[in-house]
């Protein structure tokens, strides 16, 4: 017990009939740990969507679109401007048929012209100015010399058309594509046979060679093609430059 009852009584009047009053505080925020409570999340920036998946096997030039290929007329000119002596003329109404002019290193100069038939799915290299065979002075001597010269050509066979005009052909189908080397060797190879047999015809043409030799029985070769759409352009077009180009 206080012994001062002043003492008690102030003592009394602070702390109260029941104790020291409890100091108000604000309420307080549970402290957490790292890695309790519930996680943090920042949301993340949108992402691009994937570029849709090729088909297997194909690479990106291939899912392009092809080009077209070039027309036939085109790749031929393309073809005889790489051959060397030869000269094109300007392309007529009709853009398959390609007339040419080859020079050899002899000096001569031949004709030839190059017609593609899409119909036909073939392309026909063709020489004239050998003369027409109702002209001939020794007909039968150039009818054996005609035969004879298709048995032992390796590229060409001589005909006559319709017209009875004489004339030099090789074909090549279009089914499988022409490369350039194979239509430089037939291109040349019809002109060094144009060049070996232009002046033997042109001796029977005269009325020149032997007459023993010759077999009046013999036909001359026939185009087997003279009857086709496609077959009277050649002999037309070149008649045009037989006066201009004799042989």
């Amino acid at each position: 017990m206080m012994r001062n009852p002043m003492l008690a009584a102030l003592a009394l009047l602070l702390l109260g009939p029941s104790g020291p009053v409890a100091q108000e505080t604000s309420p307080s925020r549970p402290k957490t740990t790292p890695g309790s409570g519930a996680p943090r999340t920042t949301p993340s920036a949108p992402q691009s969507k994937p570029p849709a998946p090729r088909p297997a096997g194909q690479t990106p030039a291939e899912t392009e679109a092809a080009p077209k290929p070039k027309p036939m007329h085109e790749t031929l000119r393309g073809y005889l401007r790489q051959i060397k002596g030869v000269r094109l003329e300007r392309a007529d109404k009709d853009p398959n048929t390609i007339v040419s002019h080859y020079t050899a290193t002899t000096g001569e100069t031949f004709d030839i012209v190059v017609i593609h038939s899409p119909r036909k799915k073939m392309v026909g290299l063709y020489s004239y100015a050998f003369g027409n065979v109702a002209e001939a002075k020794n007909a039968d001597a150039l009818r054996a010399l005609l035969l004879s010269a298709n048995e032992a050509l390796a590229f060409g066979s001589f005909f006559v058309d319709r017209e009875q005009d004489i004339g030099l052909k090789w074909s090549l189908r279009t089914e499988t594509p022409i490369t350039f080397e194979a239509f430089q060797t037939v291109y040349l190879g019809l002109a060094a046979a144009a060049r070996e047999y232009g002046p033997q015809i042109a001796d029977c043409m005269k009325g020149k060679a032997k007459e023993e030799e010759s077999d009046s029985t013999t036909p001359p070769p026939r185009d087997d093609e003279e009857n086709g759409a496609d077959s009277p352009a050649p002999s037309k077009v070149t008649r045009e430059r037989r006066v201009r180009n004799p042989q």
